[in-house]
């Protein structure tokens, strides 16, 4: 670009040399490649506190309507078509519904209270033995204590788990002893 100076003759030259735009380039890729892994760390965890706060608010969800409409809930791994898995794999998503015969299993006269859904690379396992969680009109959880595992791409580092007590509180912790083996790679 060139501009005239007030009436002097001179032209001004304006503009980036080469060279400049080389090293701002440069700058800017060194910039780029140190914040992708970072930004990928970040993710990993946000994905991971979405799944685990999901399930969470899904269960509390479940306990609060046990008490309120004072009735059996009961929170599977399955789907609203087809009812309680049976599995400890929670992975698929899961259902939350007022089980109004006590069977433990979801029937189309039976009302659904939260559906949800796990995002994508994360893998979620109950107790063994645990396919379901209930809660009891008084907002108990029978049984034994149980945990809900939930492990993803950043390994057991970045594990939590859900244990539910069996007066039906509902807490989230670490899980660094998960097993390898069931984290998505």
């Amino acid at each position: 670009m060139n501009i005239h100076g007030h009436g002097t003759g001179q032209r001004i030259h304006v503009g980036f040399s080469v060279l400049e735009l080389m090293l701002t380039i440069s700058v800017a890729c060194i910039l780029l490649l140190t914040g992708i892994p970072s930004f990928q760390a970040f993710s990993r965890q946000q994905s991971m506190k979405a799944a685990v706060g999901s399930l969470q608010n899904d269960l509390l969800m479940g306990r609060s309507e046990a008490v309120a409409r004072n009735t059996r809930i009961v929170a599977c791994p399955g789907e609203p078509a087809s009812g309680c898995s049976g599995a400890s794999n929670w992975a698929g998503g899961w259902i939350v519904f007022t089980d109004r015969n006590a069977d433990q299993q979801f029937q189309s006269d039976e009302t659904i209270v939260r559906r949800g859904q796990t995002p994508e690379h994360v893998h979620i396992q109950g107790s063994q033995g645990r396919t379901e969680v209930r809660f009891l009109p008084n907002g108990s959880a029978p049984g034994s204590n149980g945990s809900i595992t939930f492990c993803g791409l950043g390994g057991p580092a970045e594990a939590r788990k859900l244990v539910i007590s069996n007066l039906g509180r509902i807490r989230r912790d670490k899980a660094p002893d998960i097993d390898p083996a069931i984290c998505p790679t």
